[in-house]
Formats: C-alpha cells, structure tokens, sequence
C-alpha cells in the first residue's frame, strides 16, 4: 500500500504540477498550486477514509499483534512521503 500511495501522490504531481512550476508566469504557477492543492486533499481524504474503514472492519476480529494496521499505516505515510517532492519544487520555483 506504502508504493501504491507513494506513486499516485507522485504521479499527481508529476501530471499537474511539475511544468507549471518551471514557468515563469506566476499566474499559471498559482493556479497549478491550487489546483494540485484541492485534488491531493482529496486524494488524503479518500486514504485516511480507507485507511480508518480498513481499521473499523479489521478491529473486532484482527489477528495478535499489531502487522494487521501496516496496510493503513503504510497508505498514511505513502502520501506523505512524495509531499517532500512538492515542497522543494515549490521553494525552488518561489526562489525565482
């Protein structure tokens, strides 16, 4: 799940932020931001959704230990990871 989430965080960026900020026309660097902004907040809210249902239908009759949360654990931190991407692209782009 962590790879799955990892490359779909990615890939969000890759498609519709990475060019747009390489331009040097703030007005599209602005709305690529906000675009990618509402779309990857959507995409968290359906992980932590699943993530949360996962755990609520998995709760009552889990095996021992605690391996049973690795799939929402590792969806969680797959979108957080790429985010680090986001943020250097985005400061290098502001330092223009």
């Amino acid at each position: 799940m962590f790879l799955l989430a990892a490359a779909i965080q990615y890939g969000l960026y890759h498609r519709l932020l990475r060019e747009p900020l390489r331009s040097p026309n703030l007005e599209e660097q602005g709305a690529a931001l906000w675009r990618w902004i509402k779309i990857a907040l959507v995409w968290q809210g359906l992980v932590i959704v699943g993530s949360v249902a996962y755990m609520i239908a998995l709760a009552s009759h889990h095996p021992s230990g605690f391996a049973w949360v690795s799939p929402a654990v590792g969806a969680t931190f797959g979108t957080a990871l790429p985010l680090q991407v986001v943020v250097m692209a985005t400061l290098r782009s502001a330092r223009r």
